[in-house]
């Protein structure tokens, strides 16, 4: 199922993110509005640490993506359940860890299929990963930090990919508009929604899925920030190109600050 809806100007702006890189090299900032934005974080910090049970005080320990020697990396590049699960309770054991984060930004090695070649580079893959990822048991209720619209509803019922996925619009005084991205779902959080409800703050709005459901990754969270209104949200890249890594940073900012007030655990 997909559903979702197209920004007014979407007719004016046919590939934002194309535009944000041209600024970039021409010796402008990417994105305009980014200044604003991180100025209203640095007011928030840690203002949605309630989105997961105990995230505010858990001991966060790094999922390693980087290197396929890394188990947990191994076993989820072959899609193999059992050894995934098997990697990160030996992990988290060994480093008495209570909630895993896969990083901001890490250039990681499980993308490695045709899927994730670069459409903007030749010859270069989509890397780097742009969300921030937050390991914890699937059914793990989430709860909404701050009111927001339904912008995309959506199953992406494919291996390696998002699974449910919902994509939301902030709008506030306080802050210019921007959106935030829920990868790795149950599906029937997805489905609970459409492209136009409005969801309150502090709403449980939805949970993570299994692996038959999230696209065959240990159940976690992937949380992803935009700042670009884009034509369709349904083909945000979740990876990047580690060339464009300074443009990726302006459109899809980091959500630690907003996650934990002392957000060292959450950073590369």
């Amino acid at each position: 199922m997909s559903t979702n809806t197209i920004p007014a100007n979407a007719a004016l702006q046919t590939d934002p993110i194309a535009d944000a890189i041209a600024r970039h090299q021409s010796g402008l900032s990417a994105v305009p509005e980014a200044a604003a934005f991180h100025a209203w974080v640095a007011q928030q910090r840690g203002s949605w640490g309630d989105v997961m049970p105990g995230l505010a005080q858990a001991r966060m320990g790094h999922i390693d993506f980087r290197s396929p020697d890394m188990p947990v990396a191994a076993a989820s590049a072959r899609m193999d359940r059992e050894g995934a699960t098997r990697a990160y309770e030996a992990l988290q054991q060994r480093q008495g860890f209570e909630m895993g984060v896969g990083h901001w930004m890490e250039q990681r090695c499980v993308y490695q299929s045709s899927n994730y070649a670069s459409t903007r580079l030749e010859g270069a893959m989509r890397d780097c990963h742009l969300g921030l990822d937050l390991f914890a048991p699937a059914g793990t209720a989430l709860r909404l930090p701050q009111a927001a619209e339904v912008v995309v509803a959506e199953v992406r019922d494919i291996r390696l990919d998002y699974g449910g996925m919902l994509v939301l619009r902030h709008q506030g005084p306080a802050h210019p508009q921007f959106f935030s991205i829920w990868g790795h779902l149950s599906h029937a959080s997805a489905r609970r929604w459409q492209p136009g409800d409005q969801i309150a703050a502090g709403s449980e709005f939805a949970h993570l899925g299994d692996f038959a459901e999230n696209g065959w990754w240990l159940p976690h969270l992937h949380l992803q920030l935009c700042l670009l209104a884009l034509p369709d949200f349904s083909d945000a890249p979740g990876v990047g190109e580690q060339a464009f890594a300074p443009v990726w940073q302006d459109i899809f900012p980091n959500p630690a600050p907003l996650l934990r007030a002392d957000d060292k655990a959450l950073r590369s």
